[in-house]
């Protein structure tokens, strides 16, 4: 019993779904949401489908945006038409 309860009351070990997504620091809600994130990422490439997402690193402006494939990440730019521009392979 002892050892049980030792290891249910180690702090290094936190059950992240106990903690309301309000009170996560950014790293514990990246962490909590990351089987989420790669379930439905598998399931999109799994379809020939694609991501989106903005990378600062990459994207020069907020008009630009990162399409990622199973096989590759390409750089878009989106006109005030909404239209979208190939920019390169990443």
């Amino acid at each position: 019993m002892r050892a049980f309860h030792q290891t249910m009351s180690n702090a290094t070990t936190i059950d992240l779904r106990l903690k309301s997504v309000f009170d996560l620091t950014d790293k514990e809600l990246q962490e909590r949401l990351r089987p989420t994130y790669e379930a439905m990422k598998k399931e999109k490439f799994a379809k020939g489908g694609y991501i989106t997402y903005y990378d600062p690193s990459v994207c020069p402006t907020t008009s630009h945006a990162v399409h990622e494939y199973a096989d590759r990440k390409d750089l878009m730019w989106m006109d005030d038409k909404y239209q979208e521009h190939f920019i390169k392979t990443l």
